[in-house]
């Protein structure tokens, strides 16, 4: 069935989910003031980040908690569930009443125009908050996942000195092939203008951030360790999650709103 034709109802997420439930011609719940939907749906769409506790939807526009139950006030008999990630308990609701779970953050396609938007607004960040400009500037990049590989393409092609710091020896020989100067994470020497973070865990040692001017966190969800060594060593602290979600709302919703409409297609 054609996504024009299903009853949609979007739950909880940030502005970009606002974004995709006008392309999706859905109704909102836990988005904002909006009417409270009628009726049963034949597909609900949720956020991503789906959520950040395992215990209820991610709903910062929602002014009390929101569990997965309200699935259950909405949701159709044998309703597509199209989530931004999953999570125990949420299988275990669909699994319990025969809705069908569409995880659309596993697409690959999506995943890496999300990584891009990602690596976009981080490099704006960057720019943003150093004494120079990123030309001759020195960067280094933990991780060489989709965010770094982009985010390290936008840095060079500015002309600024890109490191890749990562412990898989694939993803080295990988960076290496690609022009950047490529270190095991526990052999980082010299100085850099900035450092972002694309490995969800705390992986550089306490005597590096002397080193370091800003260091961007764009992966790990608790940040403290990191934003205590900063202050302690002079260097500029960045939070960085859900960039998309904040820079560029519009053109992540319809990346949302896309990527459901092929899964729905494609069925």
């Amino acid at each position: 069935m054609k996504g024009a034709n299903m009853k949609i109802l979007c739950i909880g997420g940030d502005a970009r989910m606002l974004y995709a439930a006008d392309y999706l011609s859905a109704e909102r719940l836990f988005m904002g003031n909006f009417p409270e939907p009628a009726g049963k749906f034949e597909a609900i769409i949720l956020p991503v980040p789906l959520t950040k506790d395992g215990e209820s939807i991610n709903a910062p526009l929602a002014k009390t908690s929101v569990t997965f139950n309200i699935i259950l006030q909405y949701a159709e008999k044998n309703a597509r569930i199209f989530a931004g990630g999953s999570c125990e308990k949420l299988e275990k609701l669909c699994n319990e009443n025969g809705y069908e779970l569409v995880n659309y953050f596993a697409s690959e396609g999506f995943t890496l125009k999300n990584a891009a938007l990602t690596a976009e607004a981080a490099l704006s960040i960057l720019s943003q908050n150093g004494d120079g400009a990123l030309l001759g500037a020195k960067a280094l990049i933990t991780g060489y996942g989709r965010i770094a590989r982009f985010l390290g393409s936008y840095l060079k092609t500015l002309g600024t000195e890109v490191t890749i710091a990562a412990r898989n020896p694939a993803a080295r020989a990988a960076a290496e092939l690609c022009g950047y100067r490529a270190v095991d994470i526990n052999e980082i020497e010299g100085n850099f203008d900035y450092c972002a973070n694309t490995v969800p865990a705390h992986i550089l040692s306490d005597d590096l951030f002397a080193n370091i001017g800003a260091y961007m966190e764009l992966a790990t969800l608790d940040g403290a360790r990191e934003k205590q060594l900063c202050g302690e060593n002079g260097a500029k602290y960045i939070a960085a999650g859900g960039l998309p979600g904040k820079y560029y709302p519009k053109t992540a919703g319809k990346f949302i709103a896309d990527e459901i409409n092929r899964l729905i297609d494609y069925r």
